[in-house]
């Protein structure tokens, strides 16, 4: 459910919009990430990742989109920006975005898009406080009656390249972004009795620990080539692991994955690969993530234009 009014639950931590949510009166909230559309203005298949958007916007009407990053990796990006925009603007949908390790290759800079897409009316994005990267922020839900805060979508950059090529061949989360997320999720904690508030968090590049759940009884979905994260350990799963608050992450990067499953009680998943121009053989699609109300539990699956597939229920991590 989206609601229009003028303040925010702590104002310095949200995205920057008149835009703001809360569960729906049957204590769902439902999130369609799509990802990796790579695309490219000029390209005739932009049609087709057109009506792949729209088939699961339609179909599964999400509270909001995410966009997991490589978003447009052509010149010239400022028009492909706004045809995406156009997208969300026409079905009245919310939607925002973290950014991959191509998004800045097409002369255009992490910043510029964020502020770019501020003028677009659904657009719920935020490019977030001073720190490395760009695109940091949260966006909270409010419970479906509307007295507190009960659940965040935390949503980070990945970055994208390593500036001593030497030490990995991606970029991983900064010192600064896990200090960032530790003290938002603490305020969080405090303003809701000292207790966590379930939260799910959207970034580009998967973590090492992926592999953690390669294999695992309670891990289902495609998985047709290896997890490139960075070989550098930051520390963000340990943070997130140590808060308490984060149920899921989610990711894009590996467009031949979509599995999900569990390591240390949280879930990680890859999302579907939304973009015809991007490479990989899976159909293209949606995750989906559905939220309930007061509960650390979720269900998620993957929409195509053909199927919904690998119902996948969170803490159980049993298929549904």
């Amino acid at each position: 459910m989206i609601l229009l009014y003028t303040f925010f639950i702590i104002p310095t931590l949200t995205s920057q919009t008149n835009i703001h949510f809360q569960f729906r009166e049957d204590h769902s909230f439902k999130i369609a990430q799509f990802t990796d559309l790579h695309w490219n203005n000029k390209s005739t298949n932009c049609s087709k990742t057109i009506e792949t958007i729209q088939q699961v916007l339609i179909s599964e009407k999400p509270d909001i989109a995410i966009i997991t990053g490589d978003i447009v990796t052509a010149k010239p990006a400022k028009d492909g920006l706004l045809a995406i925009a156009k997208i969300f603007n026409d079905l009245k949908t919310p939607w925002a975005i973290t950014l991959g390790n191509h998004d800045a290759e097409p002369e255009i800079s992490r910043m510029e898009i964020f502020e770019l897409l501020k003028t677009s009316p659904y657009f719920v994005g935020s490019k977030g406080p001073v720190m490395y990267g760009c695109g940091n922020y949260t966006i909270p839900i409010r419970a479906s009656n509307k007295k507190s805060t009960a659940a965040v979508i935390y949503c980070m950059d990945s970055n994208d390249y390593p500036k001593d090529k030497k030490v990995a061949h991606y970029d991983w989360i900064h010192f600064d972004q896990i200090d960032w997320y530790r003290k938002t999720s603490d305020k969080y904690t405090s303003a809701n009795n000292k207790s966590p508030i379930p939260s799910v968090m959207f970034f580009h590049i998967p973590i090492i620990e992926f592999n953690n759940i390669i294999g695992k009884e309670t891990t289902i979905g495609i998985k047709k080539e290896n997890v490139a994260s960075s070989e550098i350990n930051s520390g963000i799963f340990a943070s997130i692991v140590e808060k308490k608050d984060i149920m899921g992450i989610f990711v894009g990067h590996d467009h031949n994955d979509d599995f999900i499953g569990i390591y240390l009680n949280i879930c990680m998943a890859f999302g579907q690969v939304t973009g015809a121009d991007a490479y990989g053989e899976l159909e293209r699609g949606s995750r989906i993530i559905e939220l309930h109300e007061g509960k650390f539990s979720f269900d998620s699956w993957i929409r195509t234009n053909a199927s919904t597939n690998f119902k996948y229920n969170y803490p159980s991590g049993k298929s549904i």
